[in-house]
């Protein structure tokens, strides 16, 4: 197994190019302890994605700051790591916020967005001074009530914005940016003296990925600013997300290139705004693997299916991958020509149509093969439901040496919070 250097590393994590490389000797020792189905972390990626990401930007402007979206994946040593490479938590609910603060975050290293907040959890918030990007109409209920209490403190805020960008469909999240209601905001922080916006936030997930779309997204905000708030000092633009490492689209060279160019149009040399970017994918989809047995293969009205240890919730939950990068990892002594050229991959569940993982792999396959299903890292195990069969393992990889960071559930996790008359 070949391992890459750190600049090699990152440079094959920016274009996407690089598979997550594991024996079929190490699989067997990983299984032997902890079941024949586990994801495999690797933390070396995890650095290298972040320097692939982060450096482009830093290097046109200087003052970007990358906050990692915690719900691409909780794993707690993942959000570890972020924190040691100098990244912020970006939550958008309580629990995770909860969750980056157990993984050491301090309030100053969280950014809080989403869209529902209880007033009490958003008014701590308000008064620990975390920075906070308001989400609508009825979160400026709870800012006026705190600031009526308060009125000693000035409370600085950030705005989540929708507007028109480039094939791109409206957001239903965040403040529309339209004449009546950045007029109705304008008097509502006139009207609170004690209040002030700070930065403004857009996060477009399924604008197309190109650099018209970004500059569409970094000038829409900058543009709101300038017209709309001028008199308020301006400490942040929030970039959010959307970033990939896909040899398909523009590097995350260009992407800065085009975004740091907008803030030099915009902004004087003294007077440019902290850049913040909210990877998740960008940062964990090319670190993690699920590996998983091969327990049976048969042919369906010509279809070569294998059955697995493990389901489409393993890989795809949220339905938005039509390709998988698959690896075959044979039993020794295993002859070829066992199976057809090509197969299909079924789960261990019970559902007859949703569980398929992937189509058309590369053959051949036989009992006892293990399967490597590479970049599954986002919105993989956070949303593994306890359905059927029990939420596997995760192990961790650096420097050669391996660690459990996730143990394997077991039915008293499955029921832990029902309650049972006794």
């Amino acid at each position: 197994m070949r391992h890459f250097g750190y600049s090699e590393t990152m440079a094959a994590v920016a274009a996407g190019t690089m598979k997550l490389s594991v024996s079929r000797s190490e699989v067997e020792a990983l299984a032997e302890q902890h079941g024949d189905a586990f994801y495999l972390l690797d933390l070396e990626r995890v650095n290298a994605a972040h320097a692939a990401l982060l450096e482009p930007f830093r290097r046109r402007h200087a003052n970007t700051t990358l906050a990692y979206s915690v719900k691409t994946n909780y794993t707690p040593r993942v959000l570890t790591r972020m924190r040691e490479l100098g990244s912020l938590a970006e939550v958008v609910s309580e629990l995770e916020y909860e969750i980056a603060t157990r993984a050491g975050f301090t309030p100053g290293e969280i950014l809080v967005n989403g869209a529902v907040h209880r007033p009490d959890f958003l008014a701590a918030l308000l008064l620990q001074g975390v920075r906070v990007n308001l989400d609508g109409w009825y979160m400026l209920e709870t800012l006026h009530a705190v600031s009526r209490a308060y009125p000693e403190r000035t409370f600085s805020v950030g705005l989540r914005l929708s507007y028109p960008v480039p094939e791109a469909a409206t957001s239903r999240f965040g403040f529309t940016v339209d004449e009546p209601g950045m007029r109705r905001l304008v008097e509502w922080f006139r009207a609170h003296d004690n209040c002030e916006v700070a930065g403004y936030h857009s996060h477009f997930c399924f604008a197309p990925y190109g650099l018209a779309s970004y500059r569409a997204r970094i000038d829409g905000l900058a543009a709101v600013a300038q017209s709309w708030f001028p008199h308020f000092r301006l400490r942040y633009l929030d970039l959010g997300s959307g970033f990939r490492d896909t040899p398909l689209g523009p590097s995350f060279d260009e992407v800065a290139a085009v975004v740091a160019g907008v803030l030099a149009e915009r902004f004087a040399a003294g007077s440019r705004p902290t850049l913040l970017i909210e990877p998740g994918t960008a940062i964990i989809g090319q670190a993690m693997a699920f590996v998983c047995r091969v327990y049976d293969v048969k042919t369906v009205e010509g279809r070569t299916l294998a059955l697995v240890n493990g389901s489409s919730h393993n890989v795809n939950t949220m339905g938005w991958r039509s390709e998988m990068a698959v690896e075959v990892l044979r039993a020794p002594g295993a002859a070829a020509g066992r199976s057809a050229a090509t197969f299909d991959v079924v789960g261990n569940t019970a559902m007859e149509r949703k569980d398929h993982l992937c189509e058309g792999v590369r053959g051949p396959v036989a009992p006892g093969d293990y399967l490597v299903f590479d970049a599954v890292g986002s919105y993989s195990t956070g949303m593994k439901p306890p359905f059927i069969h029990p939420c596997p393992a995760v192990v961790a990889r650096e420097g050669g040496r391996y660690q459990l960071v996730k143990r394997r559930e077991t039915v008293d996790d499955f029921l832990q919070t029902y309650l049972v008359e006794s």
